[in-house]
């Protein structure tokens, strides 16, 4: 029966404090006549104290009857702690120590305001830099001015423009704002900001519950340790109590962490260096005076953020001629420059734009310059700008043709070529050829003029294109009877000649004795084939006189040859 009455009782106190928390007070629905209704079980319990001694020391106490009676208390005080805190009246258990034979518990209405509101707050900055190292210590300069702020963690890279660096501050949650205002006020550019909150009022609510039921079971668990009777007790006391504790440290954890996450808000700086803005250009090939010509211009953006208002104007030469511009380039007359503008240029991306120009200049050396602008801070002003310098030179040669032998009294006749092998203009070519002694200047074609104090023919041009070449000639009487004649022909221009190995050429001409011009002798070269040419005749001779000769002799053979074998029959029959 004790055991019975026991059971009923525990019944009863966790059905009473079920309805309390509901906000119903069983027996009369009053604090006073509740507290009344749970002393009456309590107090029939107080009352049999030899029957529960009497089984707790024969050892027979059930312990399943008392760990389900902690059980139900702790539970019924979880329900308890964990009501919505909008009810007004609110249920709070006050335990007191739980002995083997009994357990009071006395619950106490109260009034409760309602929790303050726990909101995790956290922002994510993005900011351009001039210098990480220098941003770096003026953020831990800024926490320094606040007091409980610091510095959580940092990750500086390298001086990079292609790398992040990020650096998180904890802040009061009271100087957030202020905070996240004097991180925008280092950067050059604010690229974005993300300010993100959580609101977790009810689970820090719910875990403060759990946390205080925890310990009020802890204390009732060590009130039953004190009057335990038997080891068994004891060690199934210890055991629940471990437990408890256990739950008790993971509750204070998370309640800590949550705390921490709610008092102190969290700065995410990302720390984007300043762009590295930078144009590139090369000399053109193959281009020359007079002719069209590309000039092509590379812009860079080596960085993590996208420039805006990008601007690439480019300075052309006095002696280029504007002809178009690719990527919508429009030509400025009055500073004679292409302009390019761009909205943006994306970050680590490159863009390739061009023009085309006539060259029509004096023959000097034409520099282009471009450069570049953008909206912004940018890294290395030094690359925002490329030059390029086209050269031009003057590469003459001359070549000479003629007879190498002539009789005394012909004309000789000497073709000259000459071509501008560089890209820019000759000016004032000049060629000339010296006659020597023993001839006699005849005449010139393409303008050539005879000065006889120098003996030397002249021809002038004012110009000649590149890549293009002209041809004259002359002819001159070989007056002496014998002897070998040396001539002369150089060409030469008012520009630096680049190559004058092939600006001059020296000839031979052998004088004849008597006029031989109409004798037919082998020429320089010819001796092998006209070798060849007679043994052929001579071959083909031969083969077309045994062809007559079988022709003809044939039949007399063929005759004479049946004559003889006729005669050596007939002396055979009769010998």
């Amino acid at each position: 029966m004790p055991r019975r009455i026991r059971v009923l009782a525990a019944a009863l106190v966790v059905g009473a404090l079920a309805l309390a928390a509901c906000g119903e007070f069983p027996f009369g629905g009053d604090e006073e006549s509740f507290e009344q209704s749970m002393a009456a079980p309590a107090a029939a319990m107080a009352h049999e104290p030899a029957a529960v001694m009497a089984e707790s020391e024969s050892g027979r106490m059930s312990r399943d009857t008392a760990t389900a009676m902690g059980v139900a208390a702790e539970r019924a005080a979880i329900r308890v702690a964990a009501a919505p805190a909008a009810a007004a009246p609110q249920v709070v258990m006050k335990e007191v120590p739980v002995e083997a034979a009994a357990m009071k518990q006395v619950v106490v209405e109260s009034e409760q305001a309602a929790p303050a509101r726990r909101v995790i707050r956290d922002a994510t900055v993005g900011i351009v830099v001039g210098d990480v190292d220098e941003a770096v210590r003026q953020l831990q300069a800024l926490v320094q001015g606040i007091p409980e702020a610091f510095v959580d963690s940092a990750d500086v890279r390298d001086d990079d423009p292609r790398s992040i660096s990020t650096v998180r501050l904890r802040v009061p949650v009271e100087r957030f704002d202020e905070a996240r205002r004097l991180v925008r006020e280092l950067g050059s550019e604010v690229l974005f900001e993300a300010v993100g909150g959580r609101d977790v009022t009810a689970d820090f609510t719910d875990l403060e519950a759990r946390l205080r039921t925890a310990q009020a079971t802890e204390q009732q668990l060590l009130d039953i340790l004190a009057t335990a009777r038997t080891v068994s007790d004891t060690l199934e006391v210890q055991r629940e109590l471990l437990e408890v504790r256990s739950r008790i440290e993971v509750l204070q954890g998370q309640l800590n962490l949550l705390a921490n996450q709610t008092d102190l808000a969290t700065i995410t700086v990302q720390l984007h260096p300043a762009p590295d803005l930078r144009i590139e250009r090369f000399s053109p090939e193959g281009y020359v005076m007079h002719g069209s010509t590309e000039l092509p211009i590379t812009i860079a953006n080596h960085g993590t953020v996208d420039l805006r208002d990008v601007v690439v104007r480019d300075q052309l030469a006095p002696g280029m001629v504007f002809e178009w511009a690719s990527s919508q380039g429009v030509y400025e007359a009055a500073s004679h420059s292409v302009i390019w503008e761009f909205d943006r240029l994306e970050a680590n991306s490159s863009r390739d734009v061009w023009s085309r120009v006539r060259l029509e200049g004096d023959g000097e050396p034409m520099q282009v310059s471009a450069t570049i602008t953008a909206s912004g801070v940018v890294r290395e002003p030094s690359e925002d700008r490329a030059e390029a310098t086209l050269p031009f030179f003057v590469d003459l040669s001359v070549f000479k043709e003629g007879e190498a032998s002539v009789p005394v009294g012909r004309d000789v006749t000497y073709f000259l070529s000459f071509q501008n092998h560089g890209n820019g203009d000759a000016r004032e070519v000049r060629l000339t050829e010296r006659l020597p002694e023993g001839m006699t200047f005849v005449r010139a074609e393409g303008g050539g003029r005879y000065d006889e104090g120098s003996r030397t023919v002249v021809w002038e041009f004012p110009r000649m294109s590149p890549d293009s070449g002209q041809g004259v000639f002359y002819e001159a009487r070989v007056d002496r009877s014998e002897g070998r004649f040396q001539t002369e022909t150089t060409i030469e221009s008012a520009d630096e000649d680049r190559a004058d190995v092939d600006n001059r050429v020296v000839t031979f001409l052998t004088a004849l004795p008597e006029d031989v011009a109409g004798r037919d002798v082998f020429g320089p070269g010819s001796t092998a084939r006209d070798a060849v040419g007679l043994l052929l005749d001579v071959l083909r001779f031969l083969a077309n006189a045994a062809i007559v000769l079988v022709i003809v002799a044939g039949p007399f053979a063929v005759v004479g040859v049946l004559a003889w074998r006729g005669i050596r029959a007939i002396k055979r029959r009769r010998g």
